[in-house]
């Protein structure tokens, strides 16, 4: 199938105006615990589960100020070492998807 480019450009357009536009309205109502969270991730290196503290909180002001919920928070009821290895989270994070699987 031969695709245009014009059609392609413009589809593009729209998505990246309505991405700025969520982004305009996130950094409004939610942006420090944006930037907690974002700075936590840089700091640790990417490590995601080191930032939980800072990830409830920004989830708690996107639900709160703009009705918007995460899926997955099952991380915020579960302590987290900072010390596991990338395997034993990798196997943890598979079982509680697959758990959350089977109670949909």
């Amino acid at each position: 199938a031969v695709v245009s480019t014009q059609s392609t450009g413009r589809e593009g357009q729209v998505v990246t105006n309505c991405t700025k536009l969520f982004m305009d309205q996130v950094y409004e109502k939610c942006k420090m615990p944006l930037a907690r969270h974002a700075t936590c991730i840089d700091l640790s290196g990417r490590k995601f589960d080191w930032c939980r503290e800072t990830q409830v909180e920004f989830d708690q002001c996107m639900l709160e100020k703009m009705n918007i919920a995460r899926d997955f928070t099952w991380y915020q009821d579960k302590p987290h070492s900072k010390f596991q290895t990338w395997g034993e989270s990798a196997r943890e994070f598979f079982t509680d998807v697959t758990n959350i699987i089977k109670h949909h």
